[in-house]
């Protein structure tokens, strides 16, 4: 079943296509090459490693036009570059250690995504309804009261319990759980190349393997924390945390064990049953790199206390 018609709404057009140039920047960052042979008229352009290009994106959108990347020396070491980004024709990186007396010239490459701003604005017109405020950065209007609607007309039957919901929630950057303005949507639709509900359905499959696989888990582990917080709160509930980790980590051996332990420890040891960011970081951290008989688990500082005293009471418990 389709979703319902977005009420008659109107879509400025040049608005959207201006909504669409951003979202589509955030969807696909753009890419940075360098390259070593600052003087030759052959020289040859290299696509930066991906930290390089997120911690140089990052510069931009903060505004800045100078900074400190970690970049690939010609002799495969590691080297700390200061950025100079402030005249776009002549862009560079020059190594920090005087010794090393070779900089690179940098350039930018946009990316664009294959999505139709034409059709994707129909098939977002099916679902969207106004959402104040009407200067809201992320746009006037979003997806909200039909967005379980548009997760079951693209295969997501049960959106509480699956985690494609979450991963597109996280390709689309959303800031809210639950919702999806503007911006956020089309983010997530270009990220996919899907203008479409026949193409974003195509997607969902893929997206579920990739978040358990391991592809994507990481980031759109990280997202879930921070779209399901309640603004300003830094924490999220216990419970709520215990409902995340069902969906994505279906199949660590001592969730169960870890969640039930925690409800009771919780009680005497955690303020108000709140998890923080650290925790929920940590968490996932011990369920992917520490097997289910704890061979591998010592005593490091790093991690929290309640994952220590968790692993205490199973061992305890298993006669370990």
């Amino acid at each position: 079943m389709a979703g319902q018609p977005g009420g008659g709404q109107h879509v400025d057009p040049d608005r959207w296509d201006a909504d669409c140039e951003a979202a589509f920047v955030e969807a696909l960052p753009p890419v940075w090459e360098c390259c070593d042979r600052a003087f030759s008229s052959t020289s040859l352009w290299r696509e930066l490693d991906s930290a390089s290009c997120r911690k140089i994106n990052a510069f931009v959108a903060r505004g800045q036009s100078q900074g400190m990347v970690e970049m690939t020396g010609r002799d495969e070491s590691i080297i700390e570059f200061q950025v100079n980004l402030q005249d776009a024709h002549c862009m560079w990186a020059r190594p920090k250690d005087p010794h090393q007396r070779f900089e690179r010239r940098l350039r930018k490459l946009l990316r664009q995504p294959k999505t139709n701003k034409t059709a994707l604005k129909h098939f977002y017109m099916k679902y969207m309804q106004p959402l104040p405020p009407a200067d809201h950065p992320a746009g006037p209007d979003g997806i909200d009261e039909n967005l379980v609607q548009l997760f079951q007309d693209i295969g997501i039957d049960d959106p509480g319990s699956d985690v494609a919901t979450l991963a597109f929630s996280a390709a689309c950057k959303a800031s809210k759980m639950g919702t999806l303005r503007r911006r956020e949507f089309i983010c997530g639709c270009a990220a996919l190349d899907a203008d479409n509900i026949d193409d974003l359905r195509a997607k969902v499959p893929e997206l579920r393997a990739n978040a358990l696989s391991g592809m994507i888990r990481e980031e759109v582990y990280a997202h879930t924390f921070t779209s399901a917080l309640d603004v300003p709160s830094k924490v999220l509930s216990l419970e709520l945390a215990i409902a995340f980790w069902e969906v994505l980590l279906p199949k660590w051996e001592l969730r169960k064990d870890f969640s039930d332990w925690a409800l009771q420890w919780a009680d005497t040891h955690l303020k108000g049953k709140m998890i923080s960011k650290d925790i929920w970081t940590m968490v996932r951290k011990f369920a992917t790199e520490v097997p289910p008989d704890l061979s591998t688990y010592d005593d490091n500082p790093s991690w929290p206390v309640m994952i220590d005293e968790f692993v205490d009471y199973y061992r305890a418990q298993k006669g370990a």
